[in-house]
């Protein structure tokens, strides 16, 4: 997959007691040939060193996956292990758009996850699998989350660079659900360039070119409207008034392509809009991508400290982090940019 480049990666055993990033005590320094009895301090942690260090770690870890699998006659404990992707993002501030740190507006991949973990950790009845694998990836993203931000900035120094790491927040999914729901529609287009009889393929190879400004036009709204609930509204009528049930059959292949670009005219304005709603989430283009088939995207995730992190993590599955092609991060930036100008 076109996913992990020839870049640093960083892993660890996620186990009690174990890890990257335990600070560790220099030795005492001998002092007329008796050791320093001062209080030792803790070396920082070095992330650049530890992603160098542990580089082939990563691939390691795929590379007994792989074995594992070709080894049919090893019906023992098996070993699950799951790619996903990282996203990153900054805090919503209420802004809409940030104009603080447009690069970094919406969720932009930045690093790929890899979990190895018992099978027979399910066979727990009383946990709920779903729960437990939340609890698995929000404490492997908090264990980590000094490595991602770090390859954020070195993917898109632009956008996460000057961007504090305490105002960055993380979602997570399964790899094969990135690949499908966002990189064969974002990157390949392939879901936006198939081919239809009702004359939908026209709109469909536009789609990714529509401005804001045009989607205006098309659902009647005056220039600089970014308010959520009257887009809707606009939506709603214009939708209505172009629905295929309330057209006649003669009219209904002409008008088709209308109520595409009705639906197409919505999902354009709400990408990159970052009003705040009641809850106090804000619409996400990038999470939108799929829709409801995409039901995988885990985000914004709360981190945990990291001692808690470690904790949870103390059933001794393998975790590592590494950085994807930054021209694909750069890709994500570049188009909230774009979409903050329109």
């Amino acid at each position: 997959m076109p996913i992990i480049p020839s870049a640093a990666a960083t892993t660890t055993t996620l186990a009690a007691g174990g890890g990257m990033g335990m600070a560790t005590k220099p030795k005492g320094k001998k002092k007329g040939g008796k050791k320093d009895k001062k209080k030792s301090t803790s070396q920082p942690f070095d992330v650049s060193a530890a992603l160098i260090k542990n580089e082939k770690l990563y691939e390691e870890l795929m590379a007994e996956n792989t074995k594992a699998l070709m080894n049919d006659d090893d019906y023992g404990d098996i070993d699950l292990t799951t790619e996903y992707i990282i996203a990153a993002r900054a805090k919503p501030d209420g802004s809409s758009p940030s104009s603080t740190f447009v690069g970094a507006s919406d969720w932009v991949p930045v690093a790929q996850l890899c979990i190895v973990r018992s099978i027979s950790q399910d066979d727990n009845k009383d946990d709920d699998h779903e729960s437990v694998m939340e609890s698995t990836l929000t404490a492997a993203v908090s264990y980590f989350c000094r490595e991602i931000n770090y390859l954020g900035c070195l993917s898109a120094p632009s956008a996460f660079k000057s961007l504090p790491r305490n105002n960055v927040e993380y979602g997570i999914e399964p790899i094969e659900s990135f690949m499908k729901h966002v990189y064969e529609d974002v990157i390949e287009g392939k879901n936006s360039n198939n081919g239809s009889s009702n004359g939908s393929s026209s709109s469909s190879s536009s789609s990714n070119g529509m401005s804001k400004a045009q989607a205006r036009e098309i659902l009647e709204l005056d220039v600089g409207i970014t308010d959520t609930a009257m887009i809707k509204t606009a939506y709603k009528k214009q939708s209505f008034k172009y629905h295929p049930d309330r057209i006649s059959e003669e009219d209904r292949e002409a008008l088709s392509e209308r109520f595409y670009d009705i639906k197409q005219a919505y999902e354009t304005l709400n990408s990159g809009v970052r009003n705040k709603v009641v809850n106090g989430s804000q619409h996400s283009w990038y999470a939108s991508l799929g829709g409801r088939d995409r039901n995988n995207f885990l985000g914004p995730i709360s981190l945990l400290s990291m001692e808690k992190a470690g904790a949870l993590c103390n059933k001794a599955f393998k975790s590592a982090v590494v950085g994807i092609d930054p021209d694909l991060t750069m890709a994500f930036v570049a188009r909230n940019q774009s979409a903050a100008r329109l």
